[in-house]
């Protein structure tokens, strides 16, 4: 059995969810590609996947085994470059997690980065959760809020500030509140269940004052997408962060409403599986990220 192949097929099959789908990346029959990790369970004498009809989920062992074997892969990655090149230089595909918050501006940005390091591709999904790192495979997760979860490195590159938007007509409309108690006679627009509290309950604070107020939900946006949109559309108010609301604010799409009052503000972070062997590319991206926070 050639183990560095077969550790290369199960790493991508963890990372793309699906034997097809990692037979197909890399250009091999499924049939070799499952044999492969076949061979190779039977030599580690443990199982690295609950196989079923419906998904394809690492044991327990399994994922502690992905983590060490994609860290390998990743430094036969740089050993390689260092070969070719005589230095780290970024080079692969970088695979990023990013909060909704940051797609309208990293998208428009993304050329900058592309451009600066020729030698990299990027791979980009929704999340703002760090197990992604391990359940998806990802490189980076760019992520709202702290990070509690020790087996993870979180490192801060900004932070955010949510602010209460709504469209200029909506407002011409229904008045514009002086005061976070004038809110109950608006609707909101929410990510994620109406049943969960940080979505429907809103807290202002001013000096000591604390008010917290709940509104009558109007729409829900399952994936937290198209916040600043679905507002500008008319439906009611929206609570987003001021990174995601500026251009349209600035625009006289969207306009900000007591601005007297704080809805507080969360730190961005860059999470990565380990501080040991970062690859080039994702420092490098680490790095670009911090730029989107210079005003």
């Amino acid at each position: 059995m050639d183990k560095l192949r077969a550790i290369r097929f199960f790493c991508r099959t963890v990372e793309t969810k699906s034997f097809t789908a990692a037979a197909h990346s890399l250009d091999v029959p499924q049939s070799v590609l499952s044999k492969g990790i076949a061979a190779l369970e039977a030599e580690l004498q443990f199982t690295l996947f609950n196989r079923s009809t419906r998904r394809l989920a690492l044991t327990e062992a399994g994922a502690h085994y992905y983590t060490r074997c994609r860290q390998l892969m990743l430094d036969i990655e740089e050993a390689e470059t260092i070969g070719r090149k005589g230095v780290v230089q970024p080079t692969g595909t970088v695979r990023i997690g990013l909060h909704p918050v940051f797609q309208i501006s990293l998208y428009r940005r993304m050329g900058e980065f592309l451009a600066a390091n020729p030698g990299v591709n990027a791979d980009l999904v929704h999340t703002n959760s760090p197990t992604a790192l391990v359940d998806d495979g990802l490189d980076v997760v760019v992520r709202v809020g702290p990070v509690t979860d020790s087996n993870f490195v979180a490192r801060k590159i900004g932070s955010v500030e949510a602010v209460v938007c709504a469209s200029p007509g909506h407002l011409d409309l229904h008045g514009r509140p002086k005061h976070p108690g004038d809110l109950s006679g608006y609707h909101a627009i929410i990510p994620g269940r109406p049943d969960e509290d940080p979505f429907t309950r809103w807290t202002f604070t001013k000096g000591s004052q604390r008010e917290v107020v709940s509104l009558p939900v109007r729409l829900v946006l399952r994936e937290g997408v198209g916040l600043a949109l679905a507002a500008m559309g008319g439906i009611g108010l929206v609570r987003i962060y001021d990174f995601a609301a500026k251009p349209f604010i600035a625009a006289g799409d969207l306009e900000a409403i007591l601005t007297d009052w704080s809805c507080g503000r969360e730190p961005v972070h860059a999470v990565i599986p380990s501080r040991q062997n970062v690859p080039a590319k994702v420092r490098a991206f680490i790095d670009f990220a911090r730029t989107l926070f210079v005003a």
